[in-house]
């Protein structure tokens, strides 16, 4: 091999061992845990209301089965106020809080948490932080997805992905309706409506039932809010709840009626 080549190999070389150890601040979003299955991942937010300079940090917590975000992480310096008071006021209309015990992470130590709960389902969602130097360190969001919540607050402390697993073992939900009201409560109209199909399609019917329900007290055209309701009284009667759904089907009896496609659900 001659010289050129040779430094070309190891320039190369240098550049992909470079590449894998960037640090996630560098980085537009990173892989949650190193596990095989690549189950969840953090994705870099520019427009948040947390950010107060072009120094702070946030990211979406995605994960492969969940239709919506299931937390954020944040890195925040503290020469703007406080940011822990800022994320208060902001989570507090969606969550209940409380302070939590301390928790002890590998690689970053004792950390402080909040134990919560969504105001308007059943659901638990877990907060932790984290202060070093100038800067405050978060990681939150719902409960069942706490082991990528750890995950991701350690690797943005650390700069780097850190080592373990991601294990989602239950939604942290009552039941898995109220999940579902949660998750139907984020999503667009459009997203929700095709969940609820989605749901309804593979047997879930309280998941689906609480989706059509969501979709039906929303602001929108007459003709969807018909189609939510019956889909919605559909799904009662999946469930055996015979006469909620005749209650349902009642109101929805006359704009059906005019419309061809949920005139046939009606009947079904």
């Amino acid at each position: 091999m001659n010289c050129a080549r040779l430094i070309g190999f190891v320039v190369a070389a240098l550049w992909a061992q470079t590449a894998g150890a960037q640090p996630v601040s560098l980085q537009e979003s990173f892989r949650i845990g190193t596990g095989a299955s690549l189950l969840c991942t953090a994705q870099s937010r520019v427009v948040d209301a947390a950010l107060e300079d072009m120094f702070d940090r946030s990211y979406s917590i995605i994960c492969r089965d969940a239709a919506v975000p299931i937390g954020q992480a944040y890195a925040l310096r503290t020469r703007n106020g406080d940011p822990a008071a800022r994320l208060g006021s902001l989570r507090a209309d969606r969550v209940a809080c409380q302070p939590g015990p301390d928790v002890q992470m590998d690689d970053i130590g004792t950390v402080s948490s909040l134990s919560c709960r969504l105001n308007e389902a059943d659901v638990a969602y877990n907060v932790y932080l984290t202060r070093r130097g100038d800067t405050l360190y978060v990681a939150e969001g719902l409960g069942g997805y706490d082991s990528a919540l750890r995950l991701a607050l350690r690797s943005v402390v650390r700069n780097r992905v850190a080592e373990g697993e991601v294990s989602i073992a239950t939604t942290g939900a009552g039941d898995p309706a109220a999940f579902a009201r949660a998750q139907a409560g984020i999503l667009d109209p459009d997203r929700a409506l095709a969940e609820a199909y989605r749901r309804n399609n593979a047997g879930n019917y309280a998941e689906a039932a609480e989706f059509f329900g969501n979709l039906l007290n929303r602001e929108g055209a007459e003709q969807s809010r018909v189609e939510a309701q019956v889909n919605e009284a559909l799904q009662r009667s999946n469930l055996g709840r015979y006469g909620e759904a005749e209650s349902l089907l009642a109101g929805a009896a006359a704009a059906a009626g005019r419309a061809p496609g949920t005139a046939r659900r009606r009947r079904q």
